[in-house]
């Protein structure tokens, strides 16, 4: 996969639709056929909120058409393309941990179960994770498509001898 093909493409996709004072740098992760780009944005000139959309619902559509050029540009396995505006992804990732952990908390403490509201895979797979961390509670993913979302469950309690 040449990195360089797919990082001209979006350079020039973000300059035909007027962004100017970008920056793009690249991290390649070939055992992992992984390549991910981080577009830093002029501070003075605020155009992270439109490039990421509400909900980051253009980065996400902008990474989906990179995904697409990368299958087009390579004759063996496509990499995987992952794209970050100014840091957006790991604010949002650290954002859902601590959702995670409060929510965690709170079945934790009130032995009851809680239903988070739907959410894409790669944010439940985050909740998955940080919650897999604790052997007090547990997830269960339920339902479909877009309605698929966690649920978080008290483990139980193994009864102690006295």
């Amino acid at each position: 996969m040449e990195t360089l093909k797919v990082k001209t493409f979006l350079e020039e996709l973000l300059t035909i639709v007027g962004f100017v004072n970008f920056e793009i740098s690249t991290q390649e992760s070939p055992q992992d056929k992984l390549i991910q780009f981080s577009i830093k944005t002029d501070s003075e000139i605020n155009y992270s909120g439109l490039l990421i959309g509400r909900d980051g619902e253009n980065l996400q559509a902008l990474e989906y058409l990179l995904n697409i050029f990368s299958k087009k540009c390579s004759n063996d396995y496509p990499w995987r393309i992952i794209l970050d505006i100014n840091n957006y992804r790991a604010i949002q990732e650290e954002k859902l941990r601590e959702f995670a952990k409060k929510a965690a908390r709170h079945v934790s403490l009130s032995q009851k179960e809680i239903e988070l509201p739907p959410m894409r895979a790669r944010d439940r797979r985050i909740i998955h994770l940080e919650i897999a961390l604790r052997s007090d509670v547990s997830t269960e993913s339920i339902g479909e498509r877009k309605e698929r979302h966690i649920i978080i469950k008290p483990q139980e309690r193994e009864a102690t001898e006295i």
